[in-house]
């Protein structure tokens, strides 16, 4: 013999499917700006990393070599620019982040003690 459950039994966890379906879109699209920014990031230090390598290849004599040393002051000004703007990007999600989820808690919370 199965057993039944009782149609009524569902009842109190309706309360909760709305917030947490809430809660998923609310994780699900900010992973996908964490993983946008992150892949773009990755995206400009792979081209400067494949850049490097070009030019470090065409090294073939003393002035060559010279040229790319003196080459590297610009390259490590930008990759510490980048690093920076990276953070204040990265920073300026989680601010997002907390926000949008310290609203959602308060709409939620508040859609459960007032229903």
């Amino acid at each position: 013999m199965m057993n039944k459950i009782p149609v009524g039994s569902g009842e109190p966890l309706k309360l909760f499917v709305e917030p947490i379906a809430n809660l998923n879109w609310l994780i699900s699209s900010q992973m996908e700006k964490w993983v946008t920014l992150s892949m773009d990031s990755f995206k400009a230090y792979m081209d400067l990393g494949v850049a490097q390598v070009k030019v470090a290849l065409k090294i073939h004599d003393m002035r060559s070599l010279s040229e790319f040393a003196d080459s590297q002051l610009a390259v490590w000004s930008f990759v510490g620019h980048r690093v920076l703007d990276d953070n204040r990007a990265l920073k300026e999600w989680g601010v997002d982040y907390y926000h949008q989820a310290n609203r959602l808690a308060r709409y939620n919370l508040l859609n459960i003690i007032f229903k």
